[in-house]
């Protein structure tokens, strides 16, 4: 089926990508930490930019892995309900999350964060404090980015469960493992 084949297309690009953000983000994350804490304490050697540049890359690790974990099924739910229903009544839960929570929730990251990245980067915003990082817009733009990536995940979840509400086929359920299907 060419919806199963495009959503499949698409996770595996999704997850390519975020593989890439992932060790792009945290081998510096890690090296700037360590390099932070042990010059701090051994070093008296602190600094506001590293300290600033440490949560730049956690923020980017976050905002852009999170269509990924939201693929994968890995995000935090409250499941008081979900798992004693059956995978049809689930997938219809999980359809209607997508739909009427967690699209517009996508669509209000996408378009209010990228006014504040463009505001940001119109007016030069920098780090407050007297000694910290310049060109705030690029830590902002990962706002718009990561909901434009959770977006098409939701996306692609919405159609994997929409195919498995059509056809009730398991390898396309709402919690169906996509590398095995």
């Amino acid at each position: 089926m060419l919806v199963v084949r495009v959503c499949r297309a698409l996770e595996r690009g999704l997850a390519r990508l975020c593989a890439l953000v992932a060790w792009l983000t945290m081998m510096p994350l890690i090296a700037v930490s360590v390099y932070d804490i042990v010059g701090r304490q051994f070093f008296n050697t602190g600094s506001t930019r590293l300290q600033e540049l440490e949560w730049h890359f956690f923020l980017t690790l976050v905002m852009l892995s999170f269509g990924w974990a939201y693929l994968r099924d890995s995000h935090v739910r409250i499941d008081l309900v979900r798992q004693r229903v059956a995978p049809r009544v689930r997938a219809g839960i999980e359809l209607v999350g997508c739909l009427a929570v967690l699209l517009p929730f996508c669509v209000l990251l996408i378009v209010d964060g990228g006014e504040l990245a463009l505001r940001a980067f119109e007016t030069g915003e920098r780090s407050r404090a007297a000694m910290g990082l310049p060109m705030r817009w690029i830590i902002i733009s990962t706002v718009p980015a990561g909901g434009l990536l959770l977006m098409l995940a939701g996306l692609i979840v919405a159609a994997r469960n929409i195919v498995f509400l059509v056809t009730g086929s398991s390898g396309t359920g709402p919690l169906a493992d996509p590398s095995s299907a």
